[in-house]
């Protein structure tokens, strides 16, 4: 899970729940207030990355740094 974090462009919702430790209904319902930014593809939710790395304070190992 931690290497799709640093080498993919999103992740799921229950691999974000995991890696902030709450619950999926707990990041559904902050995606749905706004406060975790979300990407929707039909009725798939995937949280960017990048976002997940920055609340968490990681780097990724292959220096995706665009910003």
């Amino acid at each position: 899970m931690l290497q799709r974090l640093l080498n993919e462009p999103t992740v799921s919702v229950p691999d974000a729940a995991r890696l902030l430790g709450v619950g999926k209904s707990t990041v559904y319902a902050a995606v749905k207030s706004g406060g975790v930014p979300a990407i929707r593809v039909g009725n798939r939710v995937r949280i960017p990355s990048r976002w997940v790395r920055e609340v968490l304070q990681l780097q990724a190992d292959h220096g995706d740094d665009t910003s």
